[in-house]
């Protein structure tokens, strides 16, 4: 009986120690419910998901416009500035196009004056003659198209996306490049992608890697 009930207080004992130990600091999770003005709560969950610890989660709600996040305390803080960066409205961007031939040709690069500012980027691809067959430089605001036809024949449609405050990004949804010729336009180059603000990309359209002539078009993003 004695050894019997000494089991017992020792069970009495261990067991008490497990429901008092007390959560360590860090561990509880915390719900908030962040309801936007400006952007869709669904582009704002995406936003974030990087964000999340492996015990956060996140809810959308559609009527209200609104998500409803868990998780610790600290996370929450860098979640909640993202948001709040995120929410505003829309701004005003611009989007430069350059649209240059490209052509194989003997001895080095021969870069006109009116591209010397994108040489360096030009002269990366295997060719050696460029010239500019039109440019624009098109304004708009986030979640508005743009579209522009140049004094060659080329014209240039798009629609502004999201800005990316995490990235310094904006999203250039449907860009297309087109020509007019003989009344009926031909679609050159189609793609959506991302540009960081004041960075130079070049999109290159050929035949095939072996063309001796290509399109480039260059773009670059502004505020």
């Amino acid at each position: 009986m004695k050894r019997l009930l000494i089991a017992l207080c020792a069970f009495l004992f261990v067991t008490g120690s497990v429901m008092a130990e007390p959560q360590r600091a860090g561990q509880a999770l915390t719900v908030r419910t962040f309801t936007f003005k400006h952007k869709e709560a669904d582009k704002a969950a995406a936003a974030i998901k990087s964000l999340l610890s492996a015990n956060g989660s996140v809810t959308i709600q559609p009527s209200t416009n609104a998500l409803v996040v868990t998780d610790h305390a600290e996370n929450l803080k860098a979640i909640a500035k993202t948001l709040t960066d995120f929410d505003v409205a829309a701004q005003p961007f611009r989007l430069q196009v350059r649209i240059v031939a490209a052509s194989r040709a003997p001895g080095g690069a021969r870069v006109p004056a009116n591209l010397q500012d994108i040489k360096e980027w030009l002269t990366v691809l295997p060719y050696q003659s460029f010239e500019k067959l039109g440019d624009a430089d098109m304004q708009g605001k986030e979640g508005e198209p743009g579209l522009v036809d140049m004094a060659s024949g080329y014209r240039a449609g798009f629609k502004f996306g999201d800005y990316d405050p995490a990235s310094d990004s904006i999203k250039i949804s449907d860009l297309q490049i087109s020509k007019v010729q003989n009344d009926q336009m031909t679609s050159l180059l189609k793609t959506s992608l991302n540009l960081r603000i004041g960075q130079t990309y070049v999109l290159g359209a050929a035949r095939s890697p072996e063309s001796k002539r290509a399109l480039m078009i260059v773009l670059v993003a502004r505020r």
